[in-house]
């Protein structure tokens, strides 16, 4: 499938986020259309011809699969605290996907076919940076006092948690990715900010 996906969102109360698709080369964005509507946070999976999405509704949100084309979603979880940043395993078996925000987060898989989630581990920065790989979860832990967070792997062969690095500084939200290759490790940190106090005369 020759396409990329995005979504467009708006914080402010009662907003609503829809999901555009765009082929890779260009052209006029198309709004998938499904039901239910809405949705953010969009996640192709594996095979290219569906996306995930999370949507909200009676006061609560849930991931949803939904065909490139539109038309109905399915329902991907069931779960009452409001998950979030869904990723497809690589063999396309498994869902997996956040909690928690704006604090710590902790990550969750469920089967892609639905059922009862299953935590996997906890104390994923508020950031929600992590991403899936064939060989783990690649994720950010909270900052120490510091400011200290380690970039870790929860290795899927051994259920266990293994550190890789450790970094100082402010991350950007959602901004942690491993190439193809499995060799590079990129990922968003802010080093340095700051603004300037300006006056204008006689403006109108």
């Amino acid at each position: 499938m020759n396409a990329e996906a995005g979504s467009s969102s708006c914080a402010f109360p009662g907003a609503e986020s829809y999901i555009y698709v765009i082929g890779a080369d260009g052209g006029i964005p198309r709004r998938l259309e499904t039901d239910p509507p809405g949705g953010s946070w969009p996640y192709w999976s594996r095979d290219g011809r569906s996306i995930y999405f999370v949507t909200e509704g009676g006061g609560s949100s849930q991931i949803y699969l939904a065909d490139v084309t539109g038309g109905e979603a399915i329902q991907v979880t069931q779960d009452p605290d409001k998950p979030d940043l869904p990723h497809e395993s690589h063999d396309g078996r498994f869902l997996y996907y956040s909690k928690g925000y704006p604090f710590s987060q902790s990550v969750w898989r469920v089967p892609v076919g639905g059922g009862e989630g299953t935590k996997l581990f906890d104390g994923v920065d508020e950031y929600g940076s992590w991403t899936v790989r064939r060989d783990g979860i690649y994720f950010f832990t909270e900052p120490d006092v510091k400011g200290r967070r380690d970039l870790s792997i929860y290795e899927f062969a051994t259920g266990r948690t293994r550190t890789i690095l450790t970094v100082i500084g402010k991350l950007e939200f959602f901004g942690l990715e491993i190439s193809p290759d499995g060799q590079t490790i990129l990922y968003a940190r802010e080093d340095e900010s700051g603004s300037d106090l300006m006056l204008v005369e006689n403006f109108r």
